[in-house]
């Protein structure tokens, strides 16, 4: 069957598209993950609506309680944005080790989130930023936390007549640090586990936080926050022994699938090994809220 290919001229009328053909209609942002599932035949949708004229979906926007970043900015405006490295900067670093330098000029963090394929690289730091998405449809607009968003293998909470429009990342607390680390088989590679940290330091010695997230990618069917990781190193001093027990409990939370890249034990193992680089990385300095790099 022919598909139709629609290119809307305003938000609205991609809105209306997608009301009429529900399901059958797939929103094309970036296209290199859609296209592939096109051409190998994963995907029939009836219609393609190409999100490229929307202007009104690109660009970050400074506000006060935070930054909103439109589904269609490219990792390559995350990466050299100074809103995003103001406010975010754990965020330009995991848009920095997205795929290749084609890639970042054409990705954009909309379609990667609802593309939502494990191993991605924004989901985590996300996560740790607790981010949050706005979806649009012509019945209204609903704000969606990035906890909720991810619902299953290759699955979102986006409606069949939705559209995810914009990206909300809340102001970080005045001294965060953050850090993204992940391991891959090439820089270029999905993450085969990759652990995302923001760390608010609660000024004692030796170091410790009065607020610890930890984000989590490719090492189970969705992104996640380590919870119970988190919960067991707020409020305690920061030690080797302390955070050798956080990641045991990290790696417990998730639910590593096995594929030919690497065993489910393997990335528990990367789990643990990443976890204390990252937070290594943040007690030491890492990225400070609107200072750079330490």
């Amino acid at each position: 069957m022919e598909i139709k290919l629609f290119r809307p001229h305003s938000l609205e009328e991609a809105l209306s598209q997608r009301a009429q053909y529900g399901k059958d209609a797939l929103p094309l942002a970036g296209g290199q993950s859609l296209l592939v599932m096109l051409r190998n035949k994963l995907i029939d949708p009836q219609v393609l609506l190409d999100l490229e004229p929307l202007g009104e979906l690109r660009g970050l926007q400074a506000r006060a309680n935070g930054v909103s970043i439109g589904a269609m900015t490219t990792f390559f405006d995350l990466l050299y944005s100074s809103d995003v490295q103001n406010a975010a900067p754990i965020l330009a670093q995991a848009a920095a080790k997205v795929g290749s330098t084609a890639i970042r000029n054409l990705g954009t963090i909309g379609g990667n989130l609802c593309h939502n394929e494990p191993g991605a690289d924004l989901p985590p730091a996300l996560l740790a930023l607790n981010a949050s998405v706005e979806l649009r449809s012509r019945k209204g607009t609903r704000k969606v936390p990035l906890t909720e968003f991810f619902r299953g293998y290759f699955e979102t909470a986006v409606e069949a007549e939705e559209i995810l429009s914009r990206v909300e990342i809340p102001t970080l607390p005045k001294g965060a640090r953050g850090a993204y680390i992940k391991h891959a088989i090439t820089p270029e590679d999905l993450a085969i586990a990759g652990v995302a940290v923001v760390l608010v330091p609660d000024g004692k010695n030796p170091v410790s936080a009065s607020e610890l997230r930890i984000g989590l990618g490719g090492v189970a069917p969705v992104p996640l926050r380590a919870l119970k990781a988190e919960a067991a190193l707020n409020g305690t001093a920061l030690t080797d022994e302390a955070i050798g027990a956080a990641a045991e409990i990290a790696a417990s939370e998730a639910e590593p699938m096995s594929d030919p890249h690497a065993s489910a034990e393997y990335r528990r193992k990367m789990i643990k090994v990443l976890m204390r680089r990252a937070l290594a990385a943040a007690i030491e300095g890492g990225e400070r809220n609107g200072h750079g790099k330490a």
